[in-house]
Formats: structure tokens, sequence, C-alpha cells
């Protein structure tokens, strides 16, 4: 074999290590991004996000099913969605809005903007704000099915009826109160096996009241404290009806509202309630198999 034909046989065998090596890159990143987005396995995951002055919570059902509930204040939501879902998912299967104020509703505007949403839960309630017509009109764009938040509703979660959603507030019959919607919020209970979650908005002492006295079940293993911790909410005899073990305060570091209010986060220590704040923990993760509870966070 000639001097020629041994370089050329030489540059064949670099060039086929070479799409070896690149073939066995491509494998070996498509394991590891299957091994790093496995979801929860058997968990059902519920993420509460920093999002700064606002909430926005992210659940993951064991088949692969995504909620967003409230998109907070700005698009800090995007990135947040960004650590819980791979960078090839782009649908969500459902958004629920506890009510179009600012804080709760333009992270939102952002993800209808950027991702396939294919179900949209929210009173439909119209505050008459900017926002709420944002709101309504990219909801009216994204052409995804659009279910009232009625009083009794309830979202089945992975095809299991005993594994779901279901909204105890606003009632049918409600109409959009002045100047604030905060008594009008989707307060919802997320029921998975034995474990349970509430998310009420910003609900007010008036509307927690009124959960109290018409549904005898609210009790959750997670509460999703009002309105930020508002003194204006979480009173005494709700904490006695929930009985939560853990509560987690979505609240923006060093606010001008003076939020969480020191008497929240006293009345959440006599109870012995694990109180987590997304303004000192970051992200607050849950997992449950339904039956234990586990907690993490982001510090």
């Amino acid at each position: 074999m000639d001097e020629s034909q041994e370089l050329e046989n030489t540059d064949k065998r670099k060039k086929i290590f070479l799409w070896m090596a690149l073939v066995l890159v491509f494998a070996n990143l498509f394991v590891w991004l299957v091994l790093t987005y496995r979801g929860t396995g058997e968990k059902l995951e519920v993420t509460f996000f920093d999002v700064g002055q606002g909430d926005s919570a992210f659940i993951q059902t064991p088949k692969g099913e995504q909620i967003l509930v409230d998109g907070g204040p700005d698009s800090t939501v995007l990135e947040k969605l960004g650590t819980v879902m791979p960078f090839w998912d782009r649908d969500i299967d459902m958004i629920i809005l506890s009510h179009p104020e600012r804080d709760h509703v333009t992270g939102l505007f952002s993800v209808l903007r950027n991702y396939d949403v294919h179900e949209v839960v929210w009173s439909q309630l119209d505050s008459g704000t900017a926002e709420c017509k944002e709101w309504e009109d990219l909801v009216r764009r994204e052409n995804a099915q659009v279910v009232k938040a009625d009083e009794g509703t309830k979202l089945e979660l992975d095809y299991n009826p005993a594994d779901y959603i279901e909204i105890l507030s606003p009632p049918s019959d409600a109409q959009a109160p002045p100047g604030s919607q905060n008594d009008a919020s989707v307060v919802a209970k997320l029921v998975w096996g034995q474990r349970s979650f509430l998310f009420t908005g910003d609900a007010s002492i008036k509307e927690e009241q009124v959960l109290e006295n018409e549904h005898a079940d609210i009790r959750s293993d997670v509460l999703k404290v009002s309105h930020h911790g508002s003194k204006y909410s979480t009173d005494d005899a709700f904490l006695a009806d929930v009985m939560p073990a853990a509560a987690v305060i979505s609240v923006g570091r060093g606010n001008s509202y003076g939020q969480p209010h020191v008497q929240v986060l006293d009345l959440l220590k006599n109870y012995g309630i694990t109180t987590e704040r997304t303004d000192l923990n970051g992200d607050v993760t849950f997992e449950t198999d339904g039956i234990n509870l586990f907690l993490k966070n982001d510090k």
C-alpha cells in the first residue's frame, strides 16, 4: 500500500470515528434528557413558584398532565416553567386563573403567547380593567376550551375520578365585585389520593367565612395562604377548619405592603403549621404518592 492510500484510509477511519463519536454524543444527550425528564414517576408534584409579589403554582400529575394556577405579575413565570418542563414541551393542559388582577394574571399573557394551552378555567367575571380585557382577548385567540369556574365544578385528573380539582368558590350566581376581585377569587381544592392542597387566590376573610359555612370539608394538607399573607385573610376560624400540615405564602421580597403580616405568621406558628415563603425559600415543591407528602424548596 503506497503512502497516499494509507493517508486516504486514515482519513476515512477518522471520519468514521468522528461520526460514531457524534452518534454517541447525541445518544447520550437523548438518554440524559429522558432521565432528566422522567416526570414525577408515581408522584404528583406541586411547585409554588417564586415570582415576586404575586401567585403562580405548577401541578404535574404522574401521567404528565400539566396545570398552571395563576401566572404572577410578569413574564418570570416563563423562566420558572423552563425549570419544570423540558424545552421541547410547549403544551400546557390547563390554566386556572384565580382572578384577573395584575399580580395573578399578567404572567399568563406570556404563557398564552408562548405555549399551546388546551383548557382555561376561570370565573368569567369581568373586572373591567385593562388586564382583564387583554386576558379575555388572548384566551379567545388561543381557542382553548373555556370552563366557567363555578362552585362544585370537578376537574378530573389522569382519567381517575378519585383524583381531581374541585372548585369551591365562587358560586355560579356571583357578580363581579366593584373595585376588587379578591372576594370573587376562584378557590380550588386539589385532591390526590389521601392528600390535598387548597388554592385560595386572594380570598379575604369574608370569602373564607363563606367557605367555612357552606363546605363541610375544606380540610387540606397544604394551604396556599390567601393574598400573600395579608392581615385581611386567614383568620383563626379558617385555619381551624382547614387544619393544614403545611402552608405556603407567595410573596415578594421587601414588598411595600408589609406582607406577610406578623399576625398571620404568628397564627400559623401557634397552630404548629410548617410555613414556607417564596421570598425566603424560593420555589417550594411538594411531592405526594397519595399517602406520603414530601417537601423540598430552593433554599
